[in-house]
């Protein structure tokens, strides 16, 4: 049901937020397929699985504060939710805060996140999620 995959997905964000990985892999499939739009991995595939999750948080811990993604609107696109909206983050070192527009494709089915990979600009994301649809 669409309404289950959006709250899933708006509960994922919940704990990115809230930096809670334990609870965020229970939402997230073993096999989860994490591709931020930042990291070292983005450009050779993305961290995948629980450990790939939680490398990653690591990963971007020294440098940012707080990051703080949101969604304004969420639309189910097949078994995908794109999600527009952006991330607040917040500098560790310069404590400078911005707010940039950012989308996600968050891809859920038997009620875990398979795959979660975000984007600059809503027209990519939406691109993404149907072509992937028409596979």
């Amino acid at each position: 049901m669409a309404d289950d995959k959006i709250e899933t997905v708006r509960r994922s964000f919940e704990l990115i937020c809230d930096v809670d990985l334990d609870s965020l892999v229970e939402l997230y499939d073993p096999e989860i397929e994490f591709l931020p739009v930042t990291g070292t991995r983005v450009e050779s595939g993305g961290y995948h699985g629980h450990q790939g999750v939680r490398d990653y948080f690591e990963e971007v811990a020294p440098i940012w504060e707080s990051m703080k993604p949101y969604g304004t609107d969420f639309q189910e696109v097949g078994d995908a939710v794109v999600v527009y909206g952006g991330c607040v983050v917040r500098g560790r070192g310069s404590g400078a805060e911005t707010d940039a527009p950012m989308a996600w494709v968050v891809t859920v089915r038997d009620g875990k996140i398979v795959s979660h990979r975000g984007f600059r600009d809503a027209e990519s994301a939406l691109a993404a999620a149907e072509a992937a649809n028409d596979r």
